[in-house]
């Protein structure tokens, strides 16, 4: 019972102090109190770092929770350049030199106090309908399913992981990631392919890592650590983040994967990496001259989501009328045309709903953000009420028992939820529903093996 209060105190405070710095960041959006660049960022960053200790604290799995993994996913993509600037811990000349032209703008001020008002609502969401549930045991008669989906999991990410390398090595991908985006530009059927193959490689490590027991092999973790050496050193950064990030959120449906402080070291030893690869992941030269192992300059460039917000806010103003949630609709409504003649289907290049289109046609292969498909559907208001959303929706996964069917579903809609952080909403919806098909037919498959087995030994036995 004391327990249950304490978490009880927990909570309260937490949503106390979440909403002490809501009303901070809407005073200082709405001008209330004056907000210079300069004091802005120093308080995003401050931001960042409180909302994530006020989450660690008061969720139930800490930062092993769904919706924590989410939230630093979603810090790092658009509050990691201003965090890095903040304190002056951008190094890297090449780098200012790319963010001179749109980080500095009055449009940009207004991208930062949007990012606070998303992850306020955010965090509200998550930590007001978060709830305490018990770790997954061991599920009696299921041993032998959970065994075989492990290694159907497992052989599947070894075939896409060969389709991967085949792919990258014999169009010449490897070589840079400036060749990578110019064949990906260029031949529209290998940038479908490896769009699929990335997606399914995400299938199917949920699947490994769902099922994965003390005593299994680590063979499939290490194929999916191949592919994530090569296409890290390509200059994927997101393909290998993403999936990972995931498999992250599976695990801890089970328990602590490994210690807090195993994990500080390996971010440290990524960010180094991520520096590296940025300086090399256009030229390809890895040879170390002119290479930056500044963390800060990692964590600055992957903030570069902050620039699809600024670019939405120029488009307001300069005539680009609101979507009224069209862009969350589309996706749906150009599936459904494919099957009911009444339903125009635009082409996608036309389609002003398509945001990935949109933004790659007005500026080019930026990404895109969730932040700025909420301010382009809704305005402000939408910033938070969209985010709250999706809070509630992490909270939700979060608070649901662990199974490994109920885990595997989850994780599969976490695929592309966790990639949308960086792109826009126009994939997610055929993703998911690729991705349950997918896992229902694995079911299948493993349950009618089952059933094959059975049907084997009882007609061995009658014999």
């Amino acid at each position: 019972m004391s327990i249950r209060v304490d978490n009880n105190l927990v909570k309260i405070f937490g949503i106390w102090a979440i909403l002490l710095i809501g009303a901070w960041s809407f005073a200082a959006y709405f001008n209330v109190f004056d907000a210079p660049r300069e004091k802005l960022e120093l308080l995003t960053a401050l931001n960042w770092i409180v909302l994530s200790f006020i989450l660690s604290v008061s969720l139930p799995k800490g930062i092993w929770s769904i919706s924590f993994i989410f939230f630093t996913a979603l810090c790092v993509f658009h509050t990691g350049l201003v965090l890095a600037n903040s304190v002056g811990g951008i190094t890297d000349e090449d780098l200012h030199y790319v963010i001179r032209n749109w980080f500095y703008t009055r449009q940009t001020n207004n991208a930062i106090h949007l990012v606070n008002i998303a992850l306020i609502g955010y965090a509200l969401a998550v930590i007001a309908f978060s709830k305490p549930v018990s770790l997954r045991e061991t599920e009696v008669g299921t041993e032998d399913f959970q065994k075989r989906l492990f290694h159907i999991g497992g052989a599947l990410l070894t075939l896409f992981v060969f389709i991967f390398l085949a792919i990258i090595f014999s169009t010449g991908m490897y070589q840079s990631y400036f060749a990578y985006l110019t064949i990906m530009s260029e031949l529209p059927l290998i940038s479908m392919l490896i769009f699929y193959t990335y997606l399914f490689i995400g299938i199917s490590l949920v699947l490994v890592s769902v099922t994965y027991q003390s005593g299994y092999s680590i063979w499939y973790f290490l194929v999916f650590g191949i592919f994530a050496v090569i296409a890290f050193k390509t200059g994927l950064r997101g393909e290998v983040m993403f999936p990972t990030a995931v498999a992250g959120c599976m695990l801890g449906k089970k328990g602590v994967p490994i210690k807090t402080h195993t994990l500080l070291i390996l971010l440290v030893v990524f960010l180094i990496a991520t520096g590296i690869v940025k300086n090399a992941r256009v030229s390809g030269d890895y040879s170390g001259q002119g290479m930056s192992v500044n963390p800060l300059n990692a964590v600055a460039e992957m903030g570069g989501s902050l620039r699809p917000l600024q670019e939405v806010i120029l488009w307001r103003e300069n005539g680009f009328e609101l979507l009224n949630g069209t862009s969350y609709w589309a996706p749906f409504e150009r599936q459904l045309a494919l099957f009911i003649p009444q339903l125009e289907r635009v082409d996608a290049l036309e389609d002003d709903r398509l945001l990935n289109v949109v933004v790659q046609q007005r500026v080019g292969p930026i990404g895109f953000s969730p932040i700025a498909e909420a301010y382009i559907n809704f305005g402000e208001a939408g910033v938070f009420f969209v985010f709250f959303a999706i809070g509630s929706l992490m909270a939700f996964l979060d608070s649901r028992k662990s199974t490994v069917k109920s885990d595997i579903i989850q994780g599969v809609l976490l695929v592309p939820l966790f990639v949308m952080v960086r792109n826009a909403f126009t994939q997610v919806p055929v993703q998911i529903v690729i991705g349950w098909l997918v896992v229902a037919l694995l079911f299948y498959i493993a349950y009618r093996k089952k059933d094959s087995q059975n049907m084997f030994a009882e007609n061995f036995e009658s014999r």
